[in-house]
């Protein structure tokens, strides 16, 4: 099952100034889609990971309406074709 990455216009200048991204091919976690979108876009990796591998604090990624964070982060399962990350908004 191929997989859409959704990227907030944040992120756009990061990926070429796209914010829809089709990735063919079967994954089975959030990671093994990052890792793929890498091979694309290698500059939104320091944008969505932190030096330590893991999702920044300030990052969002849902698949489909599941936020990884609060799962399995990085190896959050694939149940769904559609992956969105986007900066959390913050102040009031």
């Amino acid at each position: 099952m191929s997989v859409t990455v959704h990227l907030s216009g944040y992120l756009k200048p990061f990926s070429g100034g796209e914010t829809e991204i089709a990735l063919p091919g079967e994954y089975a976690t959030v990671g093994d889609v990052l890792d793929s979108l890498w091979q694309q876009h290698l500059r939104l990796r320091d944008r969505i990971l932190a030096e330590t591998g893991e999702i920044r604090q300030h990052v969002n990624i849902f698949v489909g309406s599941d936020d990884v964070k609060r799962l399995k982060g990085l190896q959050t399962s694939i149940k769904s074709n559609e992956i969105h990350i986007f900066n959390a908004v913050s102040g009031g």
